[in-house]
């Protein structure tokens, strides 16, 4: 049986989907400095272990989620893909203390402050059952296989206070149990809504809508060249199995369709790459990262369209 020319067209989406992946990972690495942010959760200093850190990004400090585990005493398991934060077990609980007490310890040196890579990561959030979704501008971050996440929205899903002293750099976490042992009291917020440990807003306390960062417009891209992507393959693999299952005389006509798609797909893909383009100028960017967009693209796609041409 002949090669379907869409299926083919198909693969080379695939191939697109492969460059699009490295591009972005390219596009979106980032080079950030480690921070001597103090912590103190349920009246107890804390230390992060050697190798994992805290850094501040767009205003906000984040921070490993399995360490962080320890201070708001709960369970986390991690799956490549989501992250489940949840109420110990009496064993969990029992371990979890003892890792406190260790992180408490004040054993270790504060660490010096180093530059590292940090990867976007995609993944779910889901806090006792229910899945949370991080605020327009925050994202996760991966280094060296810990995920990292804004420690603002990790506590206050756990159910946490949270505070910030500017002045020493200290990040305060008092749990409902917590504040229950002392009285009912609790951390005073800033009236901004942390400072830089960052709230789930983006005015940043002044009323104003604060300047996006190239790398949340090109993540912004980036999540619109996904979804491009999925549907794409989708509606080309749904033609491609219309056009095996077809008679002889019917097959040029869902050839043709099939081709349309890829045009579809290209004119779709022009639309974000305009959009993105003048998000990123307007706010004094480099469009650079647009024709690396481009050229992936179309080279593929071009290679696709080609093969689909000559394949009768």
């Amino acid at each position: 049986m002949k090669k379907s020319p869409v299926l083919s067209v198909f693969l080379a989406m695939m191939m697109v989907s492969s460059l699009w992946a490295a591009s972005a990972s390219a596009a979106t690495a980032i080079k950030t400095k480690t921070q001597s942010v103090q912590l103190k959760f349920d009246g107890k200093s804390l230390t992060l272990p050697e190798g994992q850190y805290a850094f501040i990004h767009e205003g906000r400090t984040y921070v490993p989620i399995r360490y962080i585990s320890y201070a708001l005493q709960k369970t986390v398991n991690w799956d490549g893909a989501t992250a489940s934060v949840s109420e110990p077990t009496e064993k969990e609980l029992a371990a979890l203390k003892k890792h406190l007490q260790t992180a408490a310890s004040g054993t270790q040196k504060p660490q010096t402050s180093i530059e590292i890579t940090i990867q976007p990561v995609q993944a779910k959030l889901v806090f006792d059952g229910k899945a949370a979704v991080l605020p327009a501008g925050q994202s996760l971050y991966g280094y060296k296989g810990s995920i990292y996440a804004p420690i603002r929205f990790l506590s206050e899903s756990a159910g946490s206070q949270i505070g910030y002293d500017p002045a020493t750099k200290t990040v305060s976490g008092e749990s409902a149990a917590y504040r229950a042992e002392q009285g009912g009291g609790g951390i005073i917020l800033p009236s901004n809504g942390g400072g830089s440990t960052g709230g789930s807003g983006n005015s940043g306390g002044t009323g104003q809508p604060v300047k996006p960062s190239y790398e949340q417009i090109t993540a912004g891209a980036e999540s619109q060249l996904a979804s491009l992507k999925n549907s794409c393959q989708a509606t080309l693999m749904d033609i491609g199995m219309q056009y095996l299952a077809a008679s002889a005389a019917d097959q040029p006509k869902i050839k043709e369709k099939g081709l349309q798609e890829v045009n579809n797909c290209s004119s779709r893909f022009e639309s974000i790459m305009t959009d993105t383009s003048a998000k990123l100028a307007g706010n004094g960017y480099s469009t650079d990262i647009i024709a690396t967009y481009r050229t992936a693209f179309n080279k593929e796609l071009e290679a696709g369209r080609q093969i689909a041409e000559n394949m009768g």
